[in-house]
């Protein structure tokens, strides 16, 4: 697999409230263009010389695992809008979104699902480590589990831990402790084996069948339930009497007990499932049913690449067209012509180049000197010619058979990034789509990387226009009239400064701008960024939608959301929220009960709350 030399931003990802992944085009040094995903470093991490540096050392690792069952990663980037790493667009959602709108899924999808990322994370364990170690996961759950829309389902989170919340005193992450194996609550990272993953992918089945987390609920006693307590079982008709031992086996409580490796529990799956797995088809007809590609989230990012790759072509057919035909010069009498460096910048207009150093012809001894007349060529100048206007008509065919398929005939640093040895200007004009609202959880792509030896071509051959006064061109404006819309009508900050209200126009610098849009009365709170790049005014529209939220508590039970009172149970009617993260929080004298959670577009949540 080749790896890409250059990428451009396009716009966001709408991968859920916070994310930092942006949509993209990875260039390859044979002109072929693909979609990406460029996930930026999170700002800490790009301040610590010592983390970023390992950042770059996990990805160039990840990089190197090429697999269907696992996001592919590109490589490490150093662009103008800080460093980022980037990874394959998989078109699909995360698997917790995907749990987001169903809950639980039936058992011949969530065997599909699972034993393709036994698969995939199998398959990592084997690649390993530099020092022949296995690379185990450590952290797979319905966040790091992606589903395409093909029907592929993907691993994700390889070299991203780095900037992963890290554990203190040796202890796992408090945030993540429902999917802790009992060597990680005991060890933290560090106590990971292959036996980890494999535990952590029958918790992840158990989730997939049932909509719950085993022992999730146990509050301050989870730690001890996951040392402890056996595998809770699920109501009847949610899993397979065939499965449940395998789940059993998967998560025992010693690593040695369990399945040794995700293949044998793979195996354990298909034997014990028999004809009861779906097909590839079925996961892609049930995705499509969820998501169905007329969706604003996935119709959205079609557009983005859409626009992003038609703007690149026509940027590089116009360069290619601005080309003058140049006829070469004629070599002066008695020189030896000395041919020009092989270059691929392409620079539109003259080029006022040095004349070639007159090298005198050796003259044979005691020859009479033949006489020339005035003007002529000599017979090597006409083949020199031929040469020239044959490979000229050959390169003209050449970019005319390729413009069907979309490729762009050379390669430019207009409107794209170098992956090593980045200017620092903005990207190209036009390169940004419309980003809009959130969407998926965490599984947003982050997982590459490019060593300095093969990272592609220094700045210097990357396609840059040599300097020059006449053809420099004016200089690239430094900021740019930006309009902000939303609907509704939403308080705007700008890079931790309130501007006011949208809609808002005003001048902003070129590069990543973060936005923060919120109406406290109508509980939202979202953050998107957006690229300002090109040379005419742009304009940025977002557009929040509501979804319903159904409670059922004691009656006199106080409702809140996101700290603002709803009413008093019985609810006559589902609450009307708009799309985001939210926090409920229900109360019953001095007891209460409180949950977090993501509500998407037209989704329909269901609360029911039992309080002493």
């Amino acid at each position: 697999m080749s790896r890409p030399i250059r990428y451009q931003v396009l716009g966001s990802l709408r991968a859920g409230e916070g994310s930092r992944a942006q949509l993209g085009l990875a260039v390859h040094e044979d002109g072929r263009a693909e979609a990406c995903v460029v996930v930026f470093v999170p700002d800490e991490a790009a301040r610590d010389a010592a983390l970023l540096a390992r950042v770059k050392r996990e990805t160039e690792h990840a990089a190197q695992l090429d697999h269907p069952n696992i996001v592919t990663v590109f490589g490490f980037a150093q662009l103008p809008e800080g460093p980022a790493r980037v990874v394959e667009f998989a078109d699909g959602e995360s698997l917790r979104r995907v749990l987001s709108v169903t809950r639980a899924l039936p058992p011949r999808l969530a065997t599909r699902i699972i034993i393709d990322a036994c698969t995939g994370v199998h398959y990592a364990h084997l690649a390993g480590n530099d020092d022949g170690s296995p690379l185990v996961h450590g952290d797979v759950r319905p966040e790091t589990v992606l589903l395409s829309f093909s029907g592929v389902t993907k691993v994700t989170g390889y070299g991203a831990l780095a900037f992963a919340p890290r554990p203190v005193d040796g202890q796992r992450v408090k945030g993540r402790q429902v999917h802790s194996s009992p060597e990680q609550i005991i060890g933290g990272r560090s106590a990971i084996t292959i036996p980890s993953d494999v535990y952590l992918l029958g918790i992840t089945f158990y989730e997939l069948l049932t909509g719950v987390v085993p022992w999730a609920d146990q509050g301050e006693a989870f730690d001890q339930a996951v040392l402890a307590y056996p595998l809770p079982p699920a109501p009847p008709g949610l899993i397979p009497e065939a499965l449940w031992p395998i789940l059993v086996t998967a998560t025992q409580k010693k690593a040695a007990q369990r399945y040794p490796t995700p293949l044998a529990m793979r195996e354990a799956i298909e034997a014990a499932a028999g004809g009861e797995i779906a097909t590839v088809e079925e996961l892609v007809t049930f995705l499509d049913g969820l998501f169905p590609g007329s969706g604003e989230v996935r119709a959205e990012r079609k557009r983005t690449l859409d626009a992003g790759i038609a703007d690149f072509a026509r940027k590089q057919w116009a360069l290619r067209d601005a080309q003058p035909a140049q006829a070469p010069a004629a070599p002066a009498r008695d020189a030896v012509p000395t041919p020009a460096p092989p270059s691929r910048a392409t620079t539109p207009g003259p080029q006022r180049a040095p004349a070639p150093p007159r090298v005198a012809r050796p003259q044979a001894a005691e020859q009479p000197e033949t006489p020339r007349p005035e003007g002529s060529s000599a017979p090597w100048v006409v083949l020199f010619l031929a040469v020239l206007i044959a490979a000229g008509a050959f390169v003209g065919w050449y970019h005319t058979s390729r413009s069907s398929a979309l490729e762009p005939p050379t390669l430019t640093d207009d409107g794209l990034t170098s992956a090593v040895d980045a200017p620092a200007s903005a990207p190209s004009p036009g390169a940004m789509a419309p980003a809009s609202d959130a969407d998926a959880g965490e599984a947003s792509l982050g997982d590459g990387g490019l060593s300095e030896a093969d990272a592609g071509p220094s700045s210097a051959d990357a396609g840059t226009a040599p300097e020059s006064v006449e053809d420099a061109g004016p200089p690239a404006p430094t900021e740019l009239a930006v309009t902000i819309e939303s609907r509704p009508i939403l308080e705007l900050s700008i890079d931790g400064t309130n501007v006011g209200k949208t809609p808002w126009t005003g001048q902003l610098p070129m590069g990543l701008r973060k936005l923060k849009l919120e109406s406290k009365e109508l509980l939202i709170s979202a953050s998107r960024t957006v690229t300002v790049a090109g040379d005419q005014p742009m304009t940025q529209r977002f557009a929040f939608e509501k979804g319903t939220v159904a409670v059922t508590a004691p009656a006199g039970a106080v409702i809140f959301v996101d700290g603002r009172k709803q009413g008093v149970a019985p609810l006559a009617a589902p609450l009307s929220i708009y799309e985001g993260f939210h926090r409920i929080l229900v109360k019953v004298g001095q007891a209460q009960w409180t949950e977090t959670f993501t509500l998407f577009e037209d989704q329909n949540v269901t609360f029911t709350v039992e309080l002493e």
